[in-house]
């Protein structure tokens, strides 16, 4: 069920602010039914300029990068994790330029953000840590972590799987994992741990997000308008027990973060497997 909001966020795609968006939207693919939206908070009422791109979680508070259009320091967000949202504080992002840093993922530790080909990483007091470098893409926009890689991609369709040493300063080698994305705005990944899958968002304007299995072959995609059709990052987050949540940032007017109840879906694999219980 969609909040009564919906037509709110309808006329404000119309006035939208800036966006870091694909040149090159590409074709979407089909879209399934609807995932049921759970959360949501207003990014420039909690300190955006209108410019929020990317999103992280720490297991307690969410980090949104935003690129400040009135001039200085580009800015992170932190804002807590659970309704209603309140802004914690604002720290810099150490020297970024032009969008700066894009989508976030959280190792535990660390809080990684994608900037050009640098990888920057803060501590749990938002002070940054290290680097590290790649040659996959530039600029790389969307950041995942499955536990034992990265994952990111920018405004082609490929995803790349990238091996860092955890040495800072160091350059990571890459792959490419998958190009089960079928448009070319590719901008969050968020690894599910619970369902094994990887979730793509996309700022191509065709609201359109997917879900990705462990071997990097499409499971399924989603139609997120009139929400969020130009979608920056993504994480995933606790919203309660025993129910899977993907948050995910959109830029419009006012950019904001929308949580949506998601499950994997009983396709192919997954079918066998269950019928090999009975």
């Amino acid at each position: 069920m969609r909040f009564m909001f919906v037509l709110i966020c309808i006329a404000g795609v119309a006035l939208a602010s800036d966006t870091d968006i694909s040149p090159n939207p590409g074709t979407p693919g089909a879209a399934d039914a609807d995932l049921t939206q759970l959360d949501y908070f207003d990014c420039d009422a909690l300190g955006g300029s209108g410019r929020s791109v990317g999103v992280g979680f720490d297991g307690t508070n969410f980090w949104v990068t935003d690129a400040v259009n009135t001039g200085g320091p580009l800015k992170i967000l932190i804002i807590t994790g659970t309704a209603p949202h309140t802004q914690v504080t604002i720290v810099d992002q150490n020297g970024t330029s032009g969008w700066g840093l894009r989508d976030m993922c959280w190792d535990g530790t660390y809080m990684y953000a994608s900037e050009s080909t640098v990888v920057q990483y803060y501590d749990a007091s938002y002070a940054r840590a290290g680097t590290y470098t790649h040659s996959a893409v530039s600029p790389n926009r969307a950041q995942g972590y499955d536990g034992t890689y990265f994952y990111t991609g920018s405004f082609a369709n490929t995803i790349f799987q990238v091996t860092w040493d955890g040495v800072s300063g160091s350059s990571a080698s890459s792959t490419t994992w998958s190009t089960a994305v079928a448009n070319g705005g590719l901008y969050g990944l968020a690894w599910d741990a619970g369902g094994n899958c990887m979730w793509a968002s996309t700022a191509s304007s065709d609201g359109m997000l997917y879900q990705i299995d462990a071997a990097g072959v499409l499971i399924t995609s989603y139609d997120l308008t009139p929400e969020s059709p130009t979608s920056g990052g993504c994480t995933m987050a606790d919203y309660t027990v025993d129910i899977d949540q993907l948050w995910v940032l959109a830029q419009g007017s006012p950019d904001g973060v929308y949580c949506w109840e998601t499950a994997v879906s009983l396709e192919r694999d997954t079918w066998g497997s269950i019928k090999t219980v009975f």
